[in-house]
């Protein structure tokens, strides 16, 4: 077949086209991924913190957001309810740090969520070492450039 050089322009065109599409999409991914695991160290930050300042920074102040913790009896429905779940829970600590091992983070538009065993090392207020593993779901939710936390699920690790 012989195609004519403005043809074949074309299709070079459309073929720069797709491939740079690809590479500037390829590169739009990363940098989603690089952020929403910066916002899931900053999210881990806060809580071995104990810094519900810092944690609110993190969290969507939404009416939807979830949060279960290992403790949870139901879940935990709406920023108001989720803040104050996390105001009892750094009360019942003298200190905690919590720290995700090998995060698997996976980003859908504006919508990420990242799963992983969590190390949570501490001592309660009275005194009691703590320490366990823990299954975690965080999901994210991309506003205005900013990926924040809409779901916090965690379950210790049977032993």
């Amino acid at each position: 077949m012989i195609w004519s050089p403005s043809f074949r322009q074309l299709m070079i065109a459309t073929g720069l086209i797709f491939t740079l599409g690809t590479v500037n999409l390829h590169a739009e991914q990363k940098s989603d991924i690089e952020a929403v695991t910066a916002a899931n160290l900053a999210f881990d930050t806060a809580l071995s913190a104990r810094d519900i300042d810092a944690m609110e920074r993190v969290w969507a102040a939404e009416p939807y957001v979830i949060a279960v913790h290992p403790a949870s009896k139901a879940l935990i429905v709406g920023w108001d309810a989720v803040r104050k779940s996390w105001e009892a829970t750094f009360g019942r600590f003298a200190e905690i740090s919590v720290s995700m091992k090998e995060p698997q983070i996976h980003v859908a538009q504006n919508v990420a969520w990242v799963v992983g065993m969590e190390s949570v090392q501490g001592k309660s207020k009275n005194g009691e070492a703590v320490s366990f593993m823990a299954f975690t779901t965080n999901m994210y939710e991309k506003r205005k450039g900013r990926w924040l936390m809409v779901l916090h699920t965690t379950s210790r690790v049977p032993q």
